[in-house]
């Protein structure tokens, strides 16, 4: 994999060539929630889709978005602990999870786009958010894609090519997104990977 060819935003040509034909959800507007307010988002889902795939070499997961509950708001302010507990108000700021690995979350912000880690095991003392992991829905597919064109290095028998495929695909993940540099979440995928 090289750096110039990374695409600035992936077309659905590019990514069902990495995860195969019908991969892509690509909903119609009804099906989008009403609390997805993010122009770009939307955009990018009724356009070019979002891949809904398990990439099983490193454990992510986003096959429940073809789900009928798989696009459920969840109250942001509440799993971030910026909601008193004895607050009843209707919530205001919503996201939505687009990926899972175990039980760590990437969760869609419903307003700006960007995408956060979530731990599950701090919902319950405001301590879930781990901080930013993309910039945006485009820009999640293309990191998943460029793990899943990574597949057969990562899963090489040969312990130092896998090691250079590893460190090859951060150094591509890192230039696509520059959030994934300083992500807990990816620092977790490519300790495992490792």
């Amino acid at each position: 994999m090289k750096s110039d060819d990374i695409p600035p935003k992936p077309d659905a040509v590019w990514l069902e060539e990495r995860f195969g034909e019908g991969s892509l959800w690509r909903p119609d507007e009804a099906a989008l929630p009403a609390e997805l307010t993010h122009t770009e988002s939307r955009e990018f889902l009724l356009t070019v889709g979002f891949p809904v795939v398990h990439l099983d070499h490193v454990g992510i997961d986003t096959r429940h978005l073809r789900d009928e509950d798989g696009w459920e708001p969840f109250d942001a302010d509440e799993l971030y602990g910026r909601r008193y507990p004895d607050d009843d108000s209707p919530p205001k700021d919503f996201c939505f999870t687009i990926a899972t690995w175990y039980d760590q979350h990437l969760m869609l912000d419903a307003a700006d786009g960007d995408l956060t880690h979530y731990d599950l095991n701090g919902w319950d003392h405001g301590a879930g958010w781990q901080g930013y992991a993309a910039g945006s829905l485009p820009e999640l597919a293309l990191l998943l894609g460029l793990i899943a064109e990574s597949r057969n290095a990562l899963e090489s028998d040969d312990a130092a090519a896998r090691a250079a495929a590893v460190t090859d695909l951060r150094e591509c993940m890192t230039i696509a997104d520059w959030y994934v540099d300083d992500s807990k979440f990816w620092d977790k995928i490519f300790e495992h990977l490792g």
